[in-house]
Parts: structure tokens; sequence; C-alpha cells
């Protein structure tokens, strides 16, 4: 059983908190829901969507349908309409109610066939006395007026009743953000900057574990998470887009320093500052690229949200244990959706790599020759161990040096750490990648959020199936030692991602040795680049 619930109304009319109640009380009971928010970057005039996809399957959904669709005015149906087949329409605009949004909630619950004794304490839990007390009467009414209404479809669900244990109610960004914490994240800094903003809300609440400074711009949020991740800190930051940008010098002074941080960078729609409320995938080669001189990040990208919680504690790991630069690649309808998720969730232990002892005299090597390229780390105050961290090219303590002899042996240590990831990393517990059926014949490709589209699609294709690809540098190599066996039985690969020049095809089709002319006829593309995520019957159709 399948539902969709939109509500639509003029940006600043407080639209997400219909959506936001009806989500957190059927999380409650159980049930699997996928909702985001749409909104425009306009102050006034603009349309904000708050929508679900309501299931009680495991397998979550993205449609074009929408079973019930409150519109607060005219706009909100004719702009919706071009793009969603809204079914059944209940435009409120004319109802002379003072919180619309609440009355919009209320009327979900009856379509719902939810009492009202269920939304009465919730409500009690979630607003003031005053409130409740002021609009009880029109609450009431606004639940018996939906006797009235004539509505296309049949609920065969009791969504009175729970179904299985209640669910975490948690949005992409706030996962990320906990769950950091958790992994003794120390340090964030942050410039508001959509789709990144909302951590922030996150992490001001934790101010006994988390250090926080918002700053005037990029370049200063980048710079202060270096220096705090040099005084030994575990440090992140966030940003999206344009503002990225910024970050590029400090990312290669990163890696020349080996001081690393955690970058989350949530993808929006370029380019420029392009249309930036709206959701895209077009920051791959970016991402891969950050930087100049010889610089390779690790990038990863999660395609669910159980990874949100599961992989930033790998992040954070990564950026210690190889003292490297770790870029944690998300979509806009990744970051800000919102999705019931289990409450067993595991993390992995806490791991802070190779930290130097102190000894009786400071012969301490802070860029010591090693096979794995990694050496041990110290912090400021650290008794002989003294560490000046340089944007030069530098001996194996810190001195500046030019000799090219020294510069090679730098380079390569510096190069080796990704070889040691690889050879660590890559094993039979974690793939830079997933494969739903390797034995499937035609296969779906795609990263991040696409995902839940192309799994819901596929359910009842007996000989379709999905390949995710997960860790883009360094890339993991037994894909392309399962495609050389596969050869002769795959038929068909279709790459799905949200941007124009088909970024993570081009990355896939040269990590895998896909370029070849025995290749050519089977692969072909699904691309998006136009704002709205996929939706599943765009992959069924």
């Amino acid at each position: 059983m399948n539902i969709s619930i939109w509500f639509s109304w003029p940006a600043g009319s407080w639209v997400n908190t219909a959506g936001l109640l009806l989500w957190e009380l059927l999380s409650q009971k159980g049930f699997n829901i996928l909702a985001d928010k749409e909104y425009v970057s306009i102050i006034k005039g603009g349309n904000n969507c708050f929508f679900l996809y309501i299931t009680d399957k495991d397998t979550p959904y993205i449609s074009k349908t929408i079973d019930l669709f409150f519109a607060f005015d005219d706009y909100a149906i004719t702009k919706n309409e071009k793009i969603y087949a809204l079914k059944n329409i209940l435009n409120i605009k004319t109802f002379a109610k003072k919180h619309k949004n609440i009355f919009a909630f209320w009327t979900s619950l009856k379509a719902l066939w939810i009492s009202k004794e269920e939304g009465i304490i919730l409500l009690e839990k979630t607003f003031s006395q005053a409130v409740l007390d002021e609009n009880k009467e029109e609450l009431l009414a606004w639940y018996e007026y939906f006797d009235t209404v004539q509505l296309n479809f049949e609920i065969d669900l009791d969504f009175s009743k729970n179904i299985w244990p209640q669910k975490l109610f948690m949005f992409g960004n706030e996962l990320i953000a906990k769950w950091a914490i958790d992994s003794w994240l120390e340090f964030y800094s942050a410039y508001p900057m959509t789709p990144a903003s909302s951590i922030i809300d996150i992490i001001v609440k934790y101010p006994e574990k988390v250090t926080f400074f918002q700053w005037e711009d990029e370049i200063a949020v980048g710079m202060s998470m270096l220096w705090a991740k040099f005084a030994g800190k575990r440090a992140m930051c966030w940003t999206s887009g344009w503002w990225f940008a910024l970050m590029s010098e400090g990312i290669s002074f990163s890696n020349q320093a080996e001081i690393w941080w955690v970058y989350v960078l949530s993808q929006r729609d370029g380019p420029s500052t392009g249309t930036p409320t709206f959701t895209a995938q077009g920051d791959l080669f970016y991402a891969m690229n950050a930087s100049f001189g010889d610089t390779q990040p690790i990038v990863y990208a999660p395609s669910k949200f159980e990874e949100l919680y599961t992989d930033i504690w790998k992040a954070l790991n990564w950026s210690d244990i190889y003292q490297h630069p770790v870029i944690f690649l998300l979509d806009k309808q990744l970051s800000e959706s919102y999705k019931s998720i289990a409450t067993d969730l595991q993390a992995e232990p806490i791991d802070r790599g190779i930290i130097a002892e102190s000894k009786q005299n400071d012969e301490y090597l802070r860029y010591k020759l090693t096979d794995t390229g990694i050496s041990p780390y110290a912090v400021p105050g650290q008794e002989n161990t003294t560490f000046i961290a340089t944007s030069y090219e530098h001996t194996e303590s810190w001195e500046t040096n030019e000799d090219p002899v020294i510069k090679w042996q730098q380079m390569e240590k510096r190069m080796k750490k990704l070889q040691t990831f690889v050879q660590k990393e890559f094993n039979e517990s974690f793939y830079g990648y997933e494969i739903i059926n390797p034995n499937a014949k035609k296969f779906y490709v795609t990263r991040g959020m696409n995902r839940y589209s192309i799994e819901y699609a596929i359910q009842n294709k007996a000989d379709w199936w999905l390949i995710v690809i997960k860790s883009f540098q360094p890339f993991d190599k037994r894909l392309k030692k399962f495609f050389q066996e596969k050869k002769d039985n795959i038929e068909k690969l279709v790459f799905v991602e949200m941007n124009y020049l088909g970024q993570m095809q081009q990355v896939v089709m040269r990590e895998c040795n896909l370029l070849d002319d025995s290749w050519q006829w089977k692969i072909s593309h699904i691309r998006k680049n136009w704002l709205y995520p996929f939706f599943y019957e765009e992959i069924t159709d």
C-alpha cells in the first residue's frame, strides 16, 4: 500500500509544519516514509511544497503521482500540475482559517482514518496551550468537514494501527551531524549555504561537545577548520556549490601540509549560483579534482539514509588514519529529505590513526618516509615533537627544501596513502560499490538518492537490477574485474544520474575499461538536469 500527500502554498507560509507533524505521527506508527521539501530561493511570490511518500513496504519510493494535494492558492496547482499528476486536489484558499497548516494536517488525519485523539496528543506535545485553545473548535470542525470530500482513491491500509516498531524521525543533514558528534567531532565551521545550512541547527545544540564558528565566507570556514585540525581536533565543515570553490586552495594546502579534514559537499543545481534550492549531481568532477598540483582527495558518496549514519564515521576515521582530506559527497535531496529509519543502526569504533609518542629528545619527523605513506602525527604542546606545518615542499622534519630527490620522495609519500587506503579498506567487509543481484543481465548504474526510485521501479522486473557507485576516489577496481568476468553475460548497462555531462558514467567507463567497442552497444544512459529528482515512473518508462 502506497499513498502520497503534498502540502503546497506560498513561500513564507510555514508549509512544512503540516508535513512534519504527519510524518512524525506515522513514523511513530512504524510506516516507511520518504519526505522532502521543495522551496524557491526567491523571497516572495514563489511556491513551496512539503511532500510525503508513505508505504508499509521496505522500499521507499518517489513518484510523479500525488494522491492528495493540499493547495493554499491557485498558483500551487498551476505550477505543480506541470510536473506532477495531481489526483485529488483540495484548494483551501477560500477557508478563513488562521492556521491553515495545522488544518491541513488535521484534514490529512481524517483522510487516513486516524482518530482526532491521536492528532490532539501530538499537537499538545508540539504547540502551546494558548494556540490549541484558540483554535480547538475550528480544528474539530475542520476534521468533520472532510466527511463531505469525495476522494479518487481507496485506502486499504488501517493507518490508525501500529504496523511495526517505531522508527527514527530524522532528515539527512541531521543524521550526519548527530553521528559525527558521536564519532568525536570536536570542531565545526560553516557559513549558511543551502542545502547545507540546516546542519548548523543541529550542531549548535551540542556546545559542550563541538566548538562551532560561523564565518563571513568559506575561505575562513576552510582555514579555521584546518587549524583546528592542526591543534589535534577532529574537524569537519559543510558547504555547497560555488562556496566549495573558495576552499580549493585550502584543500591543496591540506594535502601538502598533511593536515586533514572532512568536507561534506551537498550538491545543488548550477553552474555558478544556478538554481540554489534544487537538487543536482554535477560536482563529481570538481570534487575529484578540487585542487591543484597532483592532489587527490578521498571522494565518497553515500546512497541512502542509513549510510549517512554509518559512513560519516568512516569518513572521520579515514581522515585521521590516512591523514588525508575526505570529501563526503551528497546531493540536495539526500541532505534535506526526511526518512523514517530503523533505531538499531550500528556505527564503527573511533580510530584516531597513528599518534606520535613523546621522546626524550626532539627527534620527531612529522613527514617521515614510511612504507604506507602515513607518518605518526603530533599536536602542539606534545613534548619533544616540534611540528611546523608548511605549504612548501619540505624535508622529513619540516624544513623548506627544493632538492629534486626529496621532492620526489615526499610526493610519492603523499600518493602512497591512497594505495594504502585501497589495500586496507577495500576488503570483504567493505566495497566501494554495491551490486544487487550480480547474476543479472541488465543493470542500472547510479549513485546517491537515485537508488530509491530505481529500486522501487525494478522490484517487479526480474531481468533488471542495480549497481550503486559509492567510492569514486580511490575507485574500487574490483568492479572492473566484475565487468570483465560478466562481460558475455551482461546485456545492458544504463547509467542514471542528475547532470548533463554524465560525469559518473565517464568515471566508471574509464576506471572499468568499458570504452572499447565490445561494450559500446550495451551502454546507454538516463540523465536529468532540470531541478527535480528521479521519479520511479521515469525509470519504468
